[in-house]
């Protein structure tokens, strides 16, 4: 097989990071993405070894752990291809609105890791993982809380609250956040399926509810994909490629009881990491 360059692989990487938008493109950008929740919302940027830095996103539970996607940590493109799946670094920037903002500060990342039975199995319903910072960030002191509501609380979800979905996708101004929101079409025990528009780099971002007479935030899932993509790319997502047909729909790795047990079990098993970190 003829030798595969880094480039190409990082390209065909954030291919496999596809998503949907149609019939229409409705995102719009967060003008101030130093409040809350979009303060808690990073910008990760990832370097398989070449130097390139490709794009995903991942939102803060707690001072020092980011959750994000499993495909964001870990490449199975590249790991078909019998190259390294995991990143060589990893930068992290939250409450970013633009290529040169930054307000609370960058940092390189001291650690991550995905669901295991994703990195083993490319189970596509425990497409998780964490990614760890070497200290908090100065300035932010609130976190996405986690919300594990049940199938009756789903229903009434679905029925009289919209999705929220802010992110970073790369077709869009570099490092600038974007975001949707519409209401849950369907569920099931591990997934969430929605016509909120995104596209590759969204990939990570939380979806979320808001609750109480605050409106407070509560994320109840992880965006990982859409619908297999059109032969140029994307849906909707580059020019030249339609919108999105009719039922089509993004996913999200529904956060359930167990996911989240499967999130402190991945911070658990993190070598080098303080044991006491936890979700709570």
């Amino acid at each position: 097989m003829k030798e595969q360059t880094p480039l190409f692989l990082d390209k065909l990487a954030d291919a496999a990071d596809y998503a949907v938008i149609g019939p229409t493109d409705s995102r719009t950008q967060v003008l101030d993405a130093r409040r809350f929740p979009y303060a808690a919302i990073c910008h990760l940027e990832r370097d398989f070894g070449n130097g390139r830095l490709s794009g995903c996103t991942g939102f803060l539970v707690a001072p020092r752990i980011v959750v994000t996607a499993g495909h964001c940590v870990h490449s199975v493109p590249r790991q078909l291809l019998g190259r390294p799946p995991s990143p060589t670094r990893i930068r992290v920037t939250p409450g970013r609105n633009g290529r040169d903002s930054a307000p609370f500060g960058s940092q390189w990342a001291a650690a991550w890791r995905p669901h295991p039975a994703f990195a083993q199995r490319r189970d596509a319903k425990r497409d998780i993982g964490v990614v760890i910072l070497p200290r908090p960030f100065a300035g932010i002191r609130r976190f996405l809380p986690l919300g594990t509501p049940g199938d009756a609380a789903m229903r009434e979800i679905r029925r009289l609250r919209l999705l929220h979905v802010a992110g970073y996708p790369g077709d869009k101004p570099p490092g600038t956040a974007w975001e949707h929101s519409e209401r849950l079409d369907r569920f099931t025990a591990r997934s969430l399926f929605y016509s909120v528009d995104t596209c590759p780099g969204h990939s990570g971002s939380p979806v979320w509810v808001e609750t109480g007479p605050q409106r407070a935030a509560e994320v109840i899932g992880v965006h990982v994909a859409g619908p297999r993509p059109h032969e140029g790319g994307a849906w909707g997502c580059r020019p030249g490629v339609p919108m999105a047909p009719a039922g089509a729909f993004n996913r999200g790795v529904r956060l359930s009881r167990a996911r989240r047990r499967d999130l402190q079990g991945i911070l658990a098993a993190l070598p080098g990491v303080n044991a006491r970190l936890t979700l709570d």
